[in-house]
């Protein structure tokens, strides 16, 4: 089997390289072709960069943890998600690009089998999310913050917004977290791609052998340096879920218990210390959860991606597929960014 790896957002490679992993282990052809804010990003294996290349490598599958895919390339379309935040508007668009949803746990999986039932343009299998898969494998918190450069013994508060102006906290907080500086802690600040550059400014004062904001695509190994999380309706808190530790979040809209949730900056200060005092206040809660979004604690959600796409191609429903809406604007749309 042949795959292809296509990817438009830094981000994304974080979430594919499980998937690589595993298929440089089992000896499955892959590449990569890069697109739109990836073009520059570095990744390991060998990158197609033409329609030509990606005709002549001719694939089996088409991997896709954003939301686009070039319809007229071969192979099946798969999209995995590129992320568990599936409260999110337009989640559960329908865009005729894919063949496959690989379904990271039972919420999403029951609302794309409604839709699957509706549309009866694409198969969908649960398989749990590659980004996952190093979660459940990782040293103890104070060999991860020694890695990082962090002082083992302090409490680390990991800030993860979101960017959109609507749900972001950056702004509303960047005030109280300046005030915070005086507290015997160590901060590290993670800003999603698309935050505006004037806010990261704000943060970049703050700046001290306490304070560092990290660029690097990859959240993971900070994650599990973190004793909390500070966040807003970033995914970010779901992917903190496995570790079943503190979370903090400013003005979320849905689960709001996986842990506190203030509507002001002045709750920040009272709600990290009733956190890290109390880790495991919200404990249940966060476990069921991470059930409902990503029950699997294998490390092996890419080997069941790949077998999942092994069986669709075998598989009598997949042939019998109906075919997908035109959709000719965003068909031309992706087009166009493949081409440039």
């Amino acid at each position: 089997m042949k795959v292809l790896f296509f990817i438009t957002k830094q981000y994304s490679v974080s979430i594919i390289d499980p998937i690589r992993e595993f298929c440089n282990h089992n000896s499955i052809d892959f590449a990569w072709f890069k697109a739109g804010d990836a073009k520059k990003i570095v990744v390991t294996g060998p990158c197609l960069k033409s329609n030509t290349e990606v005709f002549d490598f001719n694939p089996d599958a088409i991997i896709v943890p954003g939301n686009v895919v070039p319809n007229f390339w071969p192979g099946i379309k798969v999209q995995i998600f590129h992320g568990l935040c599936e409260e999110k508007r337009g989640h559960y668009d329908i865009t005729g690009f894919f063949d496959l949803y690989c379904t990271p746990g039972p919420v999403m999986t029951e609302n794309f089998l409604s839709l699957q039932k509706k549309y009866r343009t694409f198969l969908v299998k649960e398989t749990g999310w590659s980004k996952l898969d190093i979660m459940f494998n990782h040293k103890p918190i104070e060999e991860c913050k020694a890695e990082m450069g962090l002082d083992p013994l302090k409490p680390t508060v990991l800030y993860a917004p979101t960017f959109s102006k609507r749900y972001t906290s950056s702004s509303d907080l960047s005030h109280e977290i300046k005030v915070l500086q005086n507290q015997d802690w160590q901060w590290i600040a993670k800003f999603h791609d698309l935050e505006e550059k004037d806010v990261i400014k704000q943060y970049e004062f703050f700046v001290s052998d306490q304070f560092r904001i990290i660029k690097h695509e990859n959240i993971l190994p900070w994650i599990f340096a973190a004793d909390i999380l500070i966040t807003d309706t970033s995914s970010v808190a779901y992917e903190f879920l496995p570790l079943n530790r503190p979370i903090v979040t400013y003005r979320a809209t849905t689960r709001l218990d996986k842990g506190i949730d203030i509507m002001n900056s002045q709750e920040l200060h009272g709600a990290l210390i009733r956190s890290l005092e109390d880790p495991l206040e919200f404990n249940e809660s966060r476990k069921n959860y991470l059930n409902d979004l990503h029950p699997y604690r294998d490390g092996k959600s890419s080997e069941r991606i790949v077998k999942a796409i092994s069986e669709s191609l075998k598989s009598e429903k997949f042939n019998n597929l109906k075919s997908k809406p035109l959709n000719w604007f965003r068909k031309r749309e992706i087009r166009k960014i493949v081409t440039e």
